[in-house]
């Protein structure tokens, strides 16, 4: 709707025509029918709306499995990291599709932004994956105050790490833990060096490697924002 603004000059729109104030004139210009999009521009709408939807249902999945403080903020970084592994996938009839694909891009994702993983922790696995797909992932040796930080009040905090796999391109996601591990954390007590062995299945799409440090103390006055940390640590395709 057009309105008469202070210099008494129209501006907005009646009917098909819209009336633009520039360098003090008012020009006049007719709605466009359609608004024209490249087919690049509606391919990256489809998808976007499309990825929000699966990501959802892939989310569900993981927490249905693994315990994550649902802060706002990982919604949104988990549904911007899971767009970044889509790409082009070539079918054996010579068709290309949209397709989740890498998602070493979701290394890094932060599950909390007042409280990151990066930030509060201090330490690297390293990750062996054999020909015969076995996974040997080496813990280093994990000192609180060094490795992992405490937030105020804190007194204790459960490490978990968890190895699932999942396939992000079937309708019906179904998250599979392959092995997990679990640690008490106090301060003045060491957590030694350790292997974490485990075998992956044949048929695996993805394989993921997610942790979490969630904090307690007897009086239960630690921050809210601070109460819970995550990511993912290692990420592969199996089977692209």
């Amino acid at each position: 709707m057009a309105r008469v603004n202070k210099n008494g000059n129209l501006s907005g729109a009646i009917g098909n025509l819209v009336f633009v104030n520039r360098d003090g004139k008012t020009h006049v210009r007719s709605k466009p029918k359609k608004v024209n999009q490249s087919t690049n521009t509606r391919g990256a709408a489809t998808g976007f709306g499309k990825n929000s939807g699966h990501d959802r249902i892939l989310r569900e999945s993981i927490t249905d499995k693994i315990q994550i403080r649902n802060y706002r903020c990982f919604s949104i970084n988990h549904r911007t990291r899971l767009r970044l592994t889509i790409g082009e996938s070539t079918n054996q009839d010579c068709t290309t599709k949209m397709a989740y694909l890498n998602p070493q891009s979701m290394v890094g994702t932060v599950f909390n932004n007042d409280w990151q993983w990066e930030r509060v922790t201090n330490f690297y696995p390293e990750y062996n994956l054999s020909g015969q797909n076995t996974m040997t992932v080496h813990l280093p040796q994990l000192t609180i105050g060094k490795q992992i930080i405490f937030p105020k009040n804190a007194v204790q905090a459960n490490l978990n790490i968890y190895a699932f796999t999942i396939n992000a391109n079937t309708q019906n996601i179904q998250t599979e833990i392959l092995s997990s591990l679990s640690f008490s954390l106090e301060k003045k007590k060491d957590i030694p060096a350790q292997d974490w062995i485990f075998d992956i299945p044949q048929g695996t799409f993805w394989i993921m490697i997610l942790a979490t440090i969630s904090y307690t103390s007897p009086k239960n006055n630690i921050a809210e924002e601070h109460k819970h940390a995550g990511t993912y640590l290692w990420a592969k395709s199996i089977n692209p």
